[in-house]
């Protein structure tokens, strides 16, 4: 009876033990180097219950009941579950997760592959890497530094125009002015639609409003990247090719966010950015603008007692530059709901941003929103919708990029009122009274369903709608500049763009023992509409009312225009594995576009690639060394047919000013050519992706792509009846290496690291020109055959003669001259640089510290060449001293005979060329991008708080430039005359609260 009782009584025992939980400690170390990992999250299955480990991996947490299961799991390593069975000691290693070989990459039309399965040149950048190292208001502008080959340049500098992105180089001809050419944008794709190209050289940007007026907004800003969940770049033919059309640029496919199963979950972030002006471009002051303005005059003649009047007034110390510069604050503000059931789940977002500029009359005010649904209609169907609604207003002042003015000028009169220019506005006054802004209102959506045949056979469609319309908008007072001469004006233009896309496809997916096998077949239709309106009003009636239509007709003017293009697709993907070790992708598309016409309308892409994993040979000796190897390769043909919607076909127009016998006719407007066809390009991809000491993984990849039959307009004989018309003249070729290296989860003590190097390199070539001649030249552009498809066009310049002061370049011949007529025409152009680089790349940095993280992130480009922009070089025309003020540069001016400088001699009829290599910097420069720190509060505190996490940040992104080319010391360089918007540099702080 005895033993009985004791038996009971441990019974009994073990279960108060049980009831009451049970205390557990351990220790949670890396498997490799046996070091302690901090952060590791330890969770009772099932319930909230969890802790985070401390600096050498320590954790003790107290479990509900004994025998409750644990969960490790970290980033970077992959988690375990382990049965507590009432130990109260736990020690986890963690094994190192093949994060990126393991990883869901997005191809395109709903496919997802592995990392390891991936055959093409996909490179995918995630959300939090995008938002952790920019400040940038659009995804584009936040893809520097981020990937191999991926080179972004802005030819303004203003944070919300688009910025220029270069996949490999430039694989259609550059922008030469008037004459057409293919874009050499990529083709971007947000889940499943794709975007308008707002950078295509042949959309007329330009019509109802100067182009100083114009404000060009970028798409991209219109989605909240907050919003987004990962961007898929496909580089080579066997990752594009599916998108045949449009696909020779490269891919960018942005995927949104979605929502996830589980209780509704709400996330709020709110961001305030302080923003100051750098590298502001220095002006001479007033003591310095009379001491040149006299010598100027004195120099050209004109006589002692005139020149004070002619310089002005002395007791006026104007900074027209500083007037129209600010310290900003720009806010940010997002919400996010999400959550779903087995069967639904959804995802809801709204986002603000007030952003004011460091420039004053370029703020801008966006209202950003987005649905996702996600619905299972029957057992195997599912429907699903995302979507947004965007309301973007920006404003545009552009004074601060064309004109300088004079120090001497007071801002007011003796009357109070805004002093008056001759020819412009005084900027306070342009600011206070004209408007130039501009309103656009934008749509995405893509409506996508599902269905699970059998087994191996299922069907998706989809159809997807982006639209957009935008309102520009531009008044001048009466009361200043332009509009003073016309009696006030007003100019607004409306453009709607209404695009559409639907497919339909069949997809298989099987496997026989170690046979997997993967084929999509399926056909697309895309319809695409444009209309525009223009209405241009003067002599206004009043200026309470600022709308047109209150006018004359004498002083109004209406023109329109519209534009129309479909395109039809059949498109194929079949993959093929065999035992997870080689891999085939072949994909077909055959588009039909009525860009073009004649036997050109229909053109077929195709791609096939392969990839071996070396390293799940049988012969492959598994080692601590060497860990994973895979070698690929890829070719194919794809197109470009971003040309306009009529390039090869004949146009008319209609104009009240043509008439014949007192009727209304149609006149030719655009040469018909329909030989005209698809620019095509054949890439060829090879790579090798090595993983070593379980940490780092280097990519190598060599590319060569041929681009045939490149699009180009030139001038025809008048007897024709044309000016222009557009063919196909061109080859060229791209081709480089790439680099890139990542490091993760590297152990420093207690620090954990992750890194990204990467670096590209890209030469291009001038195939074929088939003209007259193998040179074309058009303003600073230039074409010849066997040279690099981005040369520089100009003139040598040869510095000043000492003797005399006067400039000299420097002719073809090795002779030198000084007048600038003998240097017009276009045999007299030399090859003065190249504006692509020779190569690019980024540095970025992540230090995980307990609930700490410290990135920064570096970008380099080495190679290209700068033409400085017409307003910079402008400063330094001295011709105009008497008009413009300009750059302290020429205080260092040649004033005597032996004086060694490269600023002329201060004289009004001193000679100028705008396009010599005297306005030439080498653009190579090192760039640190961003700094940023983050903490994450500890879960305890959070939950005290009920809240589900809680962060603070700070990030201060264009820290700081360096110039291989620097400017000397207190005069303008590179840095202030890269752009006519005034660069900022930025300090964000954050709050992120999930609930």
């Amino acid at each position: 009876m005895v033993r009985i009782y004791l038996i009971a009584l441990l019974v009994l025992l073990q279960f108060q033990l049980f009831a009451q939980g049970l205390t557990v400690a351990g220790t949670v170390t890396d498997a490799g180097d046996k070091l302690g990992i901090p952060g590791v999250t330890v969770l009772e299955k099932g319930t909230s219950n969890g802790v985070t480990t401390d600096f050498d991996g320590k954790f003790t947490l107290k479990v509900s009941k004994a025998n409750a299961e644990l969960m490790f799991s970290f980033i970077g390593y992959e988690t375990q579950f382990i049965p507590v069975k009432g130990q109260k000691v736990i020690n986890v290693q963690l094994k190192s997760a093949d994060q990126k070989l393991n990883e869901v990459v997005v191809l395109g039309y709903g496919s997802v592959k592995s990392r390891e399965a991936v055959v093409g040149s996909v490179e995918q950048v995630k959300s939090d890497e995008l938002l952790k190292h920019s400040n940038a208001q659009s995804v584009d502008q936040m893809l520097e530094g981020q990937v191999a080959g991926v080179y972004l340049e802005s030819d303004d500098g203003n944070p919300n125009s688009p910025v220029k992105v270069r996949i490999r180089g430039n694989n259609s001809l550059p922008d030469l002015g008037s004459n057409i050419t293919a874009s050499s944008e990529p083709l971007y794709i947000l889940d499943g639609v794709p975007l308008v190209d707002a950078l295509n050289p042949n959309v007329d940007q330009k019509s109802g409003a100067a182009a100083d007026d114009q404000i060009v907004i970028n798409p991209l800003a219109l989605i909240n990247p907050e919003d987004i969940e990962s961007v898929s770049i496909l580089k080579d033919a066997s990752a594009a090719a599916i998108y045949g059309a449009n696909a020779a640029n490269g891919v960018v496919i942005i995927t949104t966010k979605k929502g996830v199963k589980g209780k509704t979950r709400v996330n709020i972030s709110h961001k305030t950015l302080l923003s100051t002006p750098i590298n502001k471009i220095e002006y001479l002051n007033t003591d310095q603008y009379v001491e040149l303005a006299t010598e100027y005059y004195r120099n050209s003649g004109y006589s002692e007692e005139s020149i004070p009047e002619e310089v002005g007034r002395t007791d006026v110390y104007t900074n027209w530059r500083d007037l129209t510069l600010q310290n900003s604050v720009a806010h940010q503000t997002n919400l996010n709901i999400s959550g779903g059931s087995d069967k639904t789940t959804y995802r809801l977002s709204f986002g603000y941003k007030d952003n004011e500029t460091t420039t004053k009359g370029n703020d801008s005010e966006s209202i950003i929103s987005r649905l996702s649904l996600d619905t299972e209609l029957a057992k195997g169907v599912r429907l699903s919708y995302s979507g947004g609604i965007s309301s973007f207003k920006s404003e545009k002042y552009a004074a601060f990029a064309t004109y300088a003015y004079k120090p001497n000028i007071p801002v007011y009169d003796e009357e109070g009122k805004y002093t008056q220019m001759e020819t412009y506005a005084n900027p306070l006054a342009d600011l206070a009274q004209n408007t130039n802004e501009s309103e656009k209102f934008y749509s995405n959506n893509s409506l996508n369903l599902k269905v699970k045949i059998s087994k191996n056979f299922s069907s998706s469609s989809m159809f997807g709608l982006d639209y957009t319309n935008t309102k520009q908008y531009s008044f001048y007072s009466k009361e200043n500049g332009r509009g003073r001469k016309k009696n006030g004006v007003i100019k607004e233009k409306r453009t709607e763009n209404n695009n559409w896309v639907t497919y339909t496809q069949l997809e298989y997916n099987g496997s026989v023992k170690k046979h997997s096998f993967g084929a999509t077949a399926g056909i697309q239709l895309k319809h695409d509409e444009r209309n525009q309106t223009s209405v241009s009003e003067e002599n206004l009636v009043s200026e309470k009312i600022r709308i047109p239509g209150n006018g004359d007709d004498e002083d109004s003017s209406v023109s329109s225009s519209e534009s129309e293009s479909a395109m039809r697709s059949y498109y194929g993907r079949f993959n093929y594995d065999f035992g997870k070790k080689y891999f085939l992708s072949m994909n077909f598309r055959s588009d039909a576009s009525s860009y073009f016409g004649g036997d050109q309308k229909v053109e077929n892409f195709a791609s096939i690639g392969g990839s071996w994993i070396i390293s799940k040979e049988n012969f492959w000796i598994e080692n601590d060394i060497i860990n994973f190897v895979k070698l690929k390769s890829s070719f194919g043909k794809l197109g470009n047919a971003k040309v306009g919607s009529y390039s090869a076909r004949g146009l008319y127009s209609y104009s009240t000013s043509s008439s014949y016998n007192g009727k209304l006719i149609a006149q030719p407007y655009a040469a018909p050519n329909e030989d005209l066809g698809w620019q095509q390009s054949y890439k060829f991809n090879a790579g090798l992706i090595v993983k070593f000491l379980r940490k780092f993984t280097l990519e190598t990849e060599y590319y060569n792509n041929k681009t045939k039959d490149g699009i180009l307009s030139l001038n025809v004989v008048p007897e024709t009846g044309w000016n222009i018309i557009s063919v196909n003249t061109a080859d060229l070729t791209n081709y480089g290496l790439e680099f890139t290296l990542k490091a993760s989860n590297i152990m420093l003590g207690k620090v954990q690291w992750n890194s990204n190097f990467n670096i590209g390199f890209n030469k291009s070539r001038l195939d074929k020109l088939a003209l007259y001649s193998e040179r074309f030249v058009s303003g600073t552009a230039g074409l010849i055959v066997g040279e690099s498809t981005s040369l520089i066009m100009g003139n040598v310049y040869a510095g000043v003669d000492a003797n005399t002061g006067d400039p000299q370049w420097k002719m073809k011949d090795g002779s030198i001259t000084k007048d600038p007529s003998d240097l017009s025409g276009v045999d007299n152009k030399q090859i003065i640089g190249k504006s692509n680089p020779d190569f690019t790349g980024g540095f970025s940095n992540n230090f995980n510290y307990k609930g700490f993280n410290l990135s920064f992130m570096i970008a380099f480009e080495y190679g290209a060449d700068k033409m400085m922009p017409y307003p910079a070089r402008d400063m330094e025309n001295i011709k105009t001293l008497n008009i413009y003020n300009k750059s302290v540069n020429l205080l260092d001016r040649w004033q005597k005979p032996g004086d060694r400088t490269d600023i002329p001699r201060l004289d009004k009829d001193i000679k100028y060329n705008a396009y010599s290599t005297r306005f030439l910097f080498d653009q190579s420069n090192v760039s640190v991008r961003s700094i940023a720190l983050h903490y994450n509060l500890p879960k305890s505190l959070c939950s005290s708080m009920r809240l589900a996490n809680a962060s603070l940040g700070v990030n201060v992104s264009n820290v700081y430039t360096w110039y291989k080319e620097g400017g000397k010391s207190g005069r303008n360089g590179l840095a202030e005359y890269r752009y006519p918007f005034p660069q900022s540099r930025t300090v964000a702080f954050q709050l992120k609260l999930g609930i």
